[in-house]
């Protein structure tokens, strides 16, 4: 069965190799992958935790909360680095660092499956 745990640890995998890969192939895009990798590691984290606290405590008006929270958190994070951030963080490898997360989700789809 597919898990939060499991999508984690192939996230690790698959962004430690994505960051590999733009280190030798373009040197200064590591700083945007290595930063949308952890933005998108740091939501799923978060996710995680909120699912434990709604389905497994009981908790769900805390993680309804919480959850508002953090999208406006990281819309504000956002928001805030593309304002600030402008021409000192390289979309590109942003972008590349966030697909990391689908790509980590989707493996480990497979996997649960069985293909």
């Amino acid at each position: 069965m597919a898990s939060v745990e499991g999508v984690q640890r192939r996230l690790l995998v698959v962004a430690g190799v994505t960051t590999l890969v733009g280190a030798a192939a373009w040197p200064d895009r590591v700083g945007g992958i290595l930063l949308g990798a952890a933005v998108v590691s740091t939501s799923l984290w978060l996710y995680g935790r909120l699912f434990d606290a709604a389905i497994r405590t009981g908790r769900r008006r805390l993680a309804l909360g919480l959850t508002f929270v953090k999208l406006a958190a990281f819309l504000g994070l956002g928001w805030g680095a593309l304002v600030w951030g402008a021409g000192r963080i390289d979309p590109i490898g942003f972008a590349l660092g966030v697909t990391c997360l689908p790509l980590a989700a989707t493996w480990e789809a497979l996997r649960a499956k069985g293909t």
